[in-house]
Parts: C-alpha cells; sequence; structure tokens
C-alpha cells in the first residue's frame, strides 16, 4: 500500500488486508509516511477489572495528526491500521474543507479512541472496538481561521456547513470499516465513530 497515491476503489480493502499482515508491516508503513505524525505507542493491557483479559493493545501508534492538521485536545493511541485510515481521511477531509471553505483543515477536535468497555446499551455483551483502541469518535472541524464546523451544531444547519459533514461521512465510509452519524441513532448526535473492526456499516 502506497499512502501517498489518490484514493481508489480498493483502498479500503488494502488498508483492512493490514489487519491480516504481520503488524510490523503496517508499523513501517506509518513510520514512512513523511507528514504523518505518529509514534510507537507502549503497549497497554489493563490488569484489574472485567477487561483485564480483553482490552488494551500490544502494537499501536501514538497519533498526532500531520504536519498541517492536528487532533484537539490532544493525540489519540489507535490501531495501526485505524490510524493509516485515519491519515488518509485527514487528508480527503483537508481536500473538503479548501473544496467548501476556501482554506485548509487545521485541527480535528475529537473524543478519543481508547475506553476499556463494552457497546453503549449493551452492558454483557459484545467489547466495543474501542476497548482495543480500535475506532476514533470525532466531533468537530476546525479551519485555517479558527471558525469551526460541529457536528452536533452543524449535521442539520447552513447547508454549507451540512454538505461539508455530509461529504465527510461520506469519505468515511470508503476508508473505514464502520462508519457511524447522526443519520444512525441519537447516541450519534454528536460525533462521527470510525473503527476497523470486522464487521461493515456505513450510516
Amino acid at each position: 500500500m502506497d499512502t501517498s497515491r489518490p484514493l481508489g476503489f480498493a483502498t479500503r480493502q488494502q488498508l483492512f488486508a493490514l489487519n491480516l499482515k504481520s503488524s510490523q508491516v503496517c508499523m513501517d508503513l506509518a513510520r514512512d509516511t513523511d507528514d504523518f505524525k505518529s509514534i510507537p505507542a507502549d503497549p497497554k493491557r489493563p490488569t484489574t477489572g472485567a477487561g483485564k483479559d480483553v482490552c488494551g493493545w500490544d502494537v499501536a501508534r501514538v497519533v498526532y495528526g500531520t504536519d498541517q492538521t492536528f487532533f484537539a485536545p490532544g493525540e489519540s493511541n489507535m490501531q495501526c491500521p485505524l490510524s493509516v485510515a485515519v491519515y488518509l481521511w485527514q487528508r480527503e477531509v483537508d481536500q473538503l474543507a479548501r473544496k467548501h471553505f476556501d482554506q485548509p483543515l487545521a485541527k480535528i477536535h475529537h473524543y478519543g479512541s481508547y475506553s476499556c468497555r463494552r457497546q453503549r446499551g449493551n452492558g454483557s455483551g459484545k467489547w466495543s472496538e474501542h476497548s482495543y483502541a480500535n475506532a476514533w469518535d470525532v466531533a468537530a472541524f476546525e479551519l485555517e481561521d479558527g471558525s469551526s464546523i460541529q457536528i452536533q451544531r452543524d449535521w442539520n444547519g447552513p447547508r454549507k456547513k451540512a454538505n461539508f459533514l455530509r461529504e465527510a461521512r461520506d469519505a468515511a465510509c470508503g476508508l473505514f470499516q464502520v462508519t457511524l452519524s447522526p443519520d444512525y441513532n441519537a447516541a450519534h448526535k454528536d460525533h462521527f465513530h470510525l473503527d476497523m473492526g470486522p464487521s461493515r456499516s456505513c450510516r
């Protein structure tokens, strides 16, 4: 996979295939992507609690953003294939910002990636992809001039911002295994949920 090439029909399949390869393949890819600001994360495995045998990671990356676009309030720990998908998506969203607002994307505001918990509303069932740092929740986008496009406020707001958010969601659907937006349910009214788990959904 070459992260410098334009996205194509097979990009999502190539990203998912990174899950099936040696973790070092993905780590090398992330390391060699020039404007991708990330470093290897220390392994994390909880030693107590319900998730002690489930949650965490052995190999992941601490992701800060790119040379141009940073994360707020700060970095996120992500499984490596997720981090590469996020890098490619940032690039697409930046192009959308230039298209709709004539300026680049400066920051992505997020709610984080890692949380050792089960899926919402499922207290004893399937573990969330957040439990493995394999999901990321995005709340808003900030442009170079400091103005913002917030998912909760602008999803059904002014046409330009609403169109930008829907195109950003659609771009995510072409990269991540699961993309959930306010169109999915009320629990996602204020963010996009993006993950690289085994299921497939674009809502």
